[in-house]
């Protein structure tokens, strides 16, 4: 099974998506933040590139430095679920794995909330004309942190320990707690 599906065209990847025997819920998830973490990137260098004589050069390029990193990231997390291998009732029944699986989607979510944050602290620089396709990478990134904590949520459902299901319930709570405070612009 080929490992590195994002070394494939779009269609070829939307293909392997759906031919799969089971679910890559994970790594579609990883793989559209890294869409939206790539459009937040191009955002904020636009602003960067129209407004040089306004901004910090240093400031702005340590942030767009710091979204290329969840960029490259969240498309590595993709590529390492889809190593991980396929999802069987052998392999569900081992703790461990469903513990990595956990593991997985807290990372996601942490990842999509933390470059959200990122972009929402970077609004006051926004170049008038990219702010709304900001908002829109700012709706993605807290769509696919949402979407990761519901995964979460779903391999909580399968017996993994007490101890872990309460750790992964209070990631769940913090992350959701952190989402409810980033907001996009709403369309009038």
């Amino acid at each position: 099974m080929e490992t590195d599906l994002t070394n494939k065209t779009v269609r070829q990847y939307i293909d392997a998506v759906s031919d799969q025997y089971y679910p890559m819920t994970g790594p579609v998830i990883a793989l559209m933040a890294a869409h939206a973490a790539a459009l937040a990137e191009a955002c904020m260098q636009l602003s960067l590139d129209h407004q040089v004589d306004k901004l910090d050069w240093q400031d702005v390029t340590g942030r767009i430095g710091q979204m290329a990193h969840f960029k490259d990231t969240l498309v590595e997390w993709s590529n390492q679920d889809i190593a991980s291998g396929r999802i069987d009732d052998a392999l569900a029944a081992v703790n461990g794995y469903r513990l990595a699986l956990c593991d997985y989607s807290t990372e996601i979510a942490k990842l999509s909330t933390q470059a959200a944050r990122l972009i929402q602290d970077f609004r006051p620089l926004t170049y008038r004309q990219v702010a709304g396709d900001l908002d829109i990478a700012v709706s993605l990134l807290t769509g696919t942190a949402r979407a990761a904590l519901q995964l979460l949520a779903d391999n909580l459902t399968v017996e993994i320990g007490s101890d872990s299901v309460q750790k992964y319930r209070v990631v769940i709570a913090d992350l959701t707690s952190q989402l409810a405070q980033l907001t996009a612009a709403q369309p009038t």
